[in-house]
């Protein structure tokens, strides 16, 4: 019997979503209850938000575990969190208030804010 090892698909994004989007600090931030999920092989990213439609992507070249998974959609729903204020710059999307975001997730969550 053959077992599938992908830690990545559009399913498990959309799960560590749905997840994190009931967890502080995200549950306060009414981000949507759904996002376009996409999966790519791009060694030049972990992950991207797109806007029309918000779109969480996530490259299988740089992200092949749980909780690489989860830290990386948390950093790409700052992102969603930035368009959604109206905070999203392009030149410069991580800029203070995304990095006093991040802190804040970090902290909530437990994730290593120098890999995050």
């Amino acid at each position: 019997m053959q077992v599938d090892h992908k830690v990545v698909t559009k399913k498990s994004i959309l799960l560590a979503y749905q997840m994190l989007r009931e967890m502080e600090p995200f549950c306060g931030w009414r981000l949507p209850v759904r996002v376009q999920t996409k999966v790519v092989n791009d060694a030049s990213m972990y992950g991207c938000f797109e806007d029309c439609p918000d779109t969480i992507t996530i490259s299988t070249a740089k992200v092949w575990d749980v909780e690489q998974l989860v830290a990386t959609v948390a950093h790409e729903m700052i992102h969603l969190h930035q368009h959604k204020l109206k905070q999203l710059s392009d030149t410069n999307p991580h800029d203070a208030f995304f990095m006093e975001q991040a802190r804040i997730v970090c902290v909530c969550l437990g994730f290593d804010k120098e890999n995050f």
